[in-house]
């Protein structure tokens, strides 16, 4: 051991105190043997055995990994897209004592075999560190608050920044986040989006990379959702029903609730779609669809069927008639049709409720034994951050009400699983018909809650 350990010395007293060696320090690594830099990746080969992986480019340095623990490298070179480890290794020779003064290079199988019972007097070489107790037994889940996940056990246990965990869930789900900060009995984590996990739930560490996905998220149908949007508007050119202008407006209000009673991919859903409500014009601007359906939806896809209603005000437009003899128009009767009534609806939805996904409902009118377009909505939904989501919407029924809009989503508190409030908020434009052919039109700011228990 003496003389690897004056190589040490040695090579540790002729380094310059560089970049790497103060931020090891920093770190607490101790002092290093040599250190290379590689697209902005440092590596340090650590005199405790080991190389450090470090990120040097901000205002504090950044410790990533450490591999190979339990080796010394005295040398680090970078060839290509190769790091080369020159290790320090300790090996035995023999040399033949024949003639004291000129000792002569031997077998060392010989000098063994000569001698019947050799002691080694040494001191023990640093013997490799054991593997944290964390890699091979389980952590735990201590708490979930507004996507922060805390598990027991730290740096103490081997978890440290950069580090990955596998999470067991309580519905057999599998989720690998990243240790954000790990102090030395607790660590922290951050679910991704659509992620679910909650105290109690195991853990161990592991080398898969994270499942956090963005478009494509995989939480599962949430068990319950519940939730409204509403649109208020202001009616541009709005007239009663002598003609006189009128200070009108109105409000378009989506209500829903779904509901997964088990755990097979089979979704309870009730939902106002939409209804809507004029003001101040003195007559009646009430035209709305309203359905119960029940779906096929997994996490990629929704496939439902259901039955509902649309209702409003008859549409009513006079009739011409001409006089038999002079052939001149004559003043016919109203006719009035109905476009309320029993519809059938469809419900489809393609990619992730938390995610990319395009959505589409739309009803059958079912009118004087004959089947007609009853109404139609559709929505595209883009995420833009692991919060924040970009939507578009519209749709519109032969009852009355007709819509667009443009907004976002946020996750105000939770991830997408259980506890998840979803902020809404658009703007777009609003119309609703009496059915006497003058409609409530104008533009609409729009805000929505949606909450998962």
């Amino acid at each position: 051991m003496l003389l690897p350990a004056l190589i040490t010395s040695a090579i540790i007293a002729q380094a310059p105190s560089s970049p790497a060696s103060r931020a090891a320090e920093t770190l607490g690594l101790g002092p290093i043997l040599d250190s290379v830099t590689h697209q902005g990746v440092t590596y340090a080969a650590l005199v405790r055995g080991g190389i450090a992986v470090l990120k040097l480019d901000g205002d504090t340095p950044q410790l990533v990994r450490r591999i190979e623990e339990g080796r010394r490298f005295v040398r680090l070179v970078v060839v290509g897209q190769s790091l080369l480890a020159i290790e320090q290794r300790e090996e035995a020779h023999a040399f033949s004592l024949a003639t004291p003064e000129q000792p002569q290079p031997d077998s060392l199988a010989s000098a063994l075999s000569a001698t019947p019972a050799l002691t080694v007097v040494t001191e023990a070489p640093p013997s490799p560190r054991a593997p944290p107790p964390a890699a091979t037994a389980h952590l735990t889940v201590t708490a979930v608050q507004n996507g922060d996940v805390t598990l027991s056990g730290g740096e103490a246990s081997g978890l440290r920044e950069g580090a990955h965990v596998r999470v067991r869930t309580h519905d057999d789900r599998e989720v690998v986040l990243e240790i954000a900060e790990s102090r030395e009995d607790s660590a922290r984590a951050r679910l991704g989006r659509g992620e679910s996990v909650r105290a109690g739930d195991t853990a161990v560490l592991t080398d898969a990379p994270t499942t956090a996905r963005l478009f494509f998220p995989e939480p599962g149908v949430p068990r319950l959702r519940y939730g409204f949007h509403a649109r208020p508007f202001l009616a541009l050119d709005a007239t009663t029903r002598l003609g006189h202008s009128a200070r009108a407006g109105g409000l378009l209000l989506d209500a829903f609730v779904a509901w997964r009673p088990g755990a097979l991919p089979l979704v309870l859903s009730a939902q106002l779609d939409p209804v809507g409500f004029g003001l101040g014009t003195g007559l009646r601007h009430t035209p709305g669809s309203a359905y119960v359906a029940v779906s096929y939806a997994t996490d990629f896809l929704e496939v439902g069927i259901g039955a509902g209603a649309l209702f409003g005000q008859k549409s009513c437009a006079p009739t011409f008639a001409y006089d038999p003899i002079t052939y001149e128009p004559i003043d016919g009767e109203n006719l009035c049709q109905s476009h309320a009534g029993p519809s059938v609806q469809q419900v489809l939805r393609l990619g992730a409720i938390d995610g990319f996904h395009v959505a589409w409902n739309s009803s059958i009118l079912s009118r004087d034994n004959q089947f007609r377009f009853g109404s139609g909505r559709g929505e595209i939904q883009v995420p833009l951050t692991p919060s924040l989501s970009l939507f578009g919407a519209g749709g519109g029924s032969v009852s009355g009400w007709n819509f667009g809009e443009l907004g976002v989503r946020s996750f105000i508190k939770g991830t997408g699983g259980s506890g998840t409030t979803v902020f809404s908020a658009s703007l777009g434009i609003v119309s609703l018909s009496d059915g006497s052919g003058e409609a409530l039109t104008g533009p609409s700011i729009a805000i929505g809650i949606e909450r998962r228990p």
